[in-house]
């Protein structure tokens, strides 16, 4: 019998992570990487300055 079809297992809707027990990914860094840091870093300057602004309202 498939246990993936077994209604009766108790793994059924078990999700697997292999790599939970890995640290952060240290592997090479590509533009897409770089460029998503890029938006966070303005994104985050952009908050601090707004925050810094008098309220108008």
């Amino acid at each position: 019998m498939d246990p993936q079809t077994d209604k009766g297992n108790g793994q059924a809707g078990h999700i697997v992570n292999p790599g939970k027990n890995e640290g952060p990914d240290t592997s090479v860094r590509d533009e897409g990487d770089n460029a998503n840091e890029l938006r966070f870093d303005e994104e985050q300057r952009l908050i601090r300055e707004q925050s810094q602004r008098p309220e108008t309202d």
